[in-house]
């Protein structure tokens, strides 16, 4: 599994924010469907401009970085950019990112 950071554009904020929560809700429900359509929805959205790719191992070391500076840090799928300035140095507590797991296949030459 890969975790994919997006940059939101700001016109697309509330959109996004809307089916994360639809997500959210079929993450809870156990609803694979749901969370797959969800997911598709959210890669439409932010669409293919900004994004970077990070393993789970990279993810979980960011992870760790980024609790190591603020022990309260919850990840969610929607993040502050000031906290994934690693990845987007131009990135402010007004940009919003978006983390998704993405199967290793996706988009592969499988």
């Amino acid at each position: 599994m890969r975790i994919r950071f997006m940059i939101i554009s700001p016109d697309n904020l509330a959109s996004v924010r809307d089916v994360v929560e639809a997500l959210r809700n079929a993450s809870g429900a156990g609803d694979m469907d749901g969370m797959d359509v969800a997911t598709e929805r959210l890669q439409a959205l932010a669409g293919e401009e900004r994004f970077v790719e990070l393993s789970e191992e990279e993810w979980r070391g960011w992870l760790a970085e980024v609790r190591s500076k603020n022990p309260a840090f919850q990840s969610d799928y929607l993040v502050s950019g000031e906290v994934c300035s690693r990845y987007f140095p131009d990135a402010t507590s007004e940009t919003m990112v978006l983390q998704l797991p993405i199967d290793e296949w996706e988009g592969g030459d499988v």
